[in-house]
């Protein structure tokens, strides 16, 4: 079983191997920026479980920090993956790029510090006011 997505044009398609991801809802402006939303959710997963369908050469890099960078489908703008910012080598790619519903366990909110008033986080999940203990590019 995989996960599969892709950008909003097609022409930028990947898999992620196994049938469930964890993910964690991020509060950031530059999250907020990047995906016209309150927040995003992202999936975190190991690179060695990312496969490139087709239209890998379609991404374009941004330099979003000093410790990372997000890549985008040059044909449609679809923001599609985060390298580097958590400091543990992981990647991340938003949910909402996936095809589908598949099983994604929001396990954390983010930079809730940074949270717009006009949004409330409603559950039980923890909270985060940056980088959880152990992550982010300062670990």
């Amino acid at each position: 079983m995989s996960i599969v997505g892709g950008c909003l044009c097609g022409e930028t398609r990947y898999e992620i191997a196994g049938n469930s991801v964890s993910a964690v809802n991020c509060y950031c402006s530059m999250c907020r920026k990047a995906h016209g939303t309150a927040l995003s959710t992202h999936a975190v997963f190991t690179p060695s479980r990312l496969t490139w369908i087709c239209g890998e050469s379609n991404l374009v890099r941004f330099e979003s920090s000093a410790a990372g960078r997000r890549e985008f489908c040059r044909h449609c703008g679809s923001h599609l993956l985060v390298h580097g910012q958590s400091g543990d080598g992981t990647l991340a790619i938003p949910a909402g790029t996936f095809d589908g519903s598949p099983e994604v366990k929001i396990v954390a909110h983010i930079f809730t510090s940074e949270c717009v008033s006009w949004h409330n986080i409603s559950d039980d999940l923890p909270q985060h006011v940056g980088w959880p203990d152990g992550f982010g590019p300062e670990s």
